[in-house]
């Protein structure tokens, strides 16, 4: 049987690690595309979530 567990995208990410997948230095532009609609993220308690599937729109949208 294959594992399959490497292969599982996240639903979300938090604000830092989406920062990290983009390849930005800090959150800041995360931030920055989050309240300009670029892409979508959810606040649970302190912090924002981030869309994986949203993204993967981004980037492949740029």
């Amino acid at each position: 049987m294959q594992s399959y567990i490497g292969a599982v995208e996240p639903l979300s990410v938090t604000v830092t690690q989406a920062a990290e997948l983009l390849g930005f230095k800090d959150a800041k532009s995360v931030y920055r595309l989050i309240h300009e609609g670029y892409i979508r993220a959810r606040k649970s308690g302190r912090i924002y979530l981030v869309s994986y599937a949203s993204l993967k729109s981004y980037v492949e949208g740029r």
